[in-house]
């Protein structure tokens, strides 16, 4: 996919570019993003990802490129939960021509890889270093790990999976999240766990040549199918919950 780039609103006009209203754009996205709407696309505006044309009159006007950065916009949000702010950020990154953009494939696929449920090496960090390297006060990391969200190991370190969760649970907080909340998580990731290890566990003990290493891909695959129902099953209870 080529570069993103963004159409500044004073931007110089360029006569032969071909232009669309925001009825033409909702008729191209419509058939992949059933529910964007004119709203959307506004919203998405007022937050500075898109910046449409505008005639004398006031009236939006889309370009080719225009349509593109929004249905990448759409695609990261659907199959990533990136929020908007790191949306932005990747697209400057684009804009600046430090990165190239890239959609997902086909929407059959699982919205988490398996490689994302692969053991990261030990990294041997202390909760001071957790607290460095995220930028959290080290309160908050001693707050986490009284909920049961961080686990240090038998010599009191942690790995890179609870740099993510402390990085994580630190974006959670600016919407309101509290400690509270993110318990009700640990436990729901807890008896999703669970039911993995029913699956996995008697590949394990089966005595078979390289089952350790069967049972750790075997758990890798089941855990990102159960993750991604989990997030298009919360994904479809937020729909119906629309008033």
């Amino acid at each position: 996919m080529s570069a993103i780039r963004k159409t500044s609103p004073q931007a110089v006009k360029r006569p032969s570019a071909k232009t669309m209203s925001i009825g033409v754009v909702l008729e191209q996205l419509r058939g992949e993003f059933p529910d964007v709407t004119v709203s959307k696309i506004r919203f998405l505006e007022s937050e500075g990802l898109i910046t449409p044309q505008r005639t004398a009159s006031g009236y939006r006007r889309f370009t080719d490129e225009d349509v593109e950065r929004l249905r990448y916009i759409l695609v990261t949000q659907r199959d990533n939960y990136l929020p908007l702010k790191v949306i932005r950020e990747q697209l400057e990154a684009m804009d600046a021509g430090k990165v190239t953009a890239v959609l997902s494939s086909a929407d059959s696929e699982p919205m988490i890889s398996p490689d994302s449920f692969r053991v990261d090496a030990n990294a041997y960090l202390t909760d001071a270093d957790l607290a460095t390297q995220t930028g959290a006060e080290e309160n908050t990391v001693a707050e986490l790990i009284k909920a049961g969200l961080l686990v240090p190991d038998s010599a009191g370190l942690f790995c890179a999976d609870d740099v993510r969760i402390v990085s994580t649970a630190m974006q959670l907080r600016e919407f309101g999240f509290d400690v509270r909340h993110l318990k009700t998580l640990r436990t729901a990731a807890s008896r999703q766990a669970d039911l993995i290890a029913q699956v996995a566990e008697p590949v394990a003990k089966s005595g078979k040549t390289a089952a350790r290493q069967q049972a750790d891909e075997l758990a890798q695959q089941v855990s990102a199918l159960v993750v991604s129902l989990h997030a298009s099953l919360v994904k479809r209870e937020l729909r119906d919950q629309r008033p």
